[in-house]
């Protein structure tokens, strides 16, 4: 389904954010073309990293990192 790790529901939705922003991000074209909108494209990035960063698989490498500090 993809190379992100569906664990739960929780990801499944994320996983569907997830594909529609890097769909959004591909309709913007090439970088090099000119008028590409970086604004938007930073944006999309952002957004992407942030549903990434809360799928389960990433939270529990965060969990696993942080209970060696504990």
């Amino acid at each position: 389904m993809s190379n992100h790790g569906i664990r739960n529901n929780n990801d499944l939705k994320l996983w569907f954010r997830i594909k529609s922003i890097e769909k959004k991000i591909n309709k913007l074209g090439s970088m090099h073309s000119r008028g590409f909108d970086w604004i938007e494209w930073e944006s999309l990035e952002e957004d992407l990293a942030n549903n990434v960063s809360q799928l389960s698989i990433h939270k529990n490498i965060v969990k696993g990192v942080l209970s060696r500090y504990d």
